[in-house]
């Protein structure tokens, strides 16, 4: 049997064995914090150097990108201008065609009806200077009356004392 005192020195022995292992770790523990916040304090100088020089770069090429940006803000509005001008130009284009697709129809129209009897006889009446007042309703016995619709006509009384005529354009 053991007794109190060697009960006594056997747990102060196990405390002091316990408290050496305890330190040990503490010490260990110290140094891995010490070493982790070393590892620390060099990524964040990396990081803040890393921060410094792409300020300075970016100070550096800021007049660059400016004239960049300046350049394709003009090439935008130039391409933009370009379209906007050959539209211009096509819309200018076709609507010139059509009118004078418009005009040639007309004139190939007045062509063919000049070549009708009537055309040829108002041809004849523009020859001896009778079509202009003819038209006008210009000649002496021929008067301008109004019909019933507010249309103009030119009218002449006939041998049979009746009105014969026909409307005005």
């Amino acid at each position: 049997m053991t007794t109190g005192a060697e009960r006594g020195q056997q747990l102060f022995a196990d405390l002091l064995e316990t408290m050496q292992r305890t330190t040990a770790t503490m010490e260990r523990l110290d140094a891995e914090q010490k070493n982790q916040c070393r590892i620390i304090e060099q990524a964040s100088e990396k990081a803040s150097k890393t921060a410094e020089d792409a300020a300075e770069a970016f100070a550096v090429s800021k007049p660059r990108l400016m004239t960049y940006a300046a350049l394709c803000a003009l090439m935008l509005v130039c391409v933009g201008w370009f379209v906007g001008g050959w539209m211009m130009y096509r819309s200018g284009w076709a609507t010139g065609d059509a009118n004078g697709y418009k005009r040639a129809i007309e004139a190939n129209a007045a062509a063919s009806w000049a070549n009708t009897k009537s055309g040829v006889m108002a041809k004849r009446l523009d020859e001896m200077g009778n079509l202009q007042p003819l038209a006008a309703c210009n000649l002496p016995g021929f008067s301008i009356e109004k019909g019933e619709r507010g249309s103009r006509w030119c009218v002449v009384v006939g041998k049979d004392s009746q009105f014969h005529g026909w409307a005005l354009p």
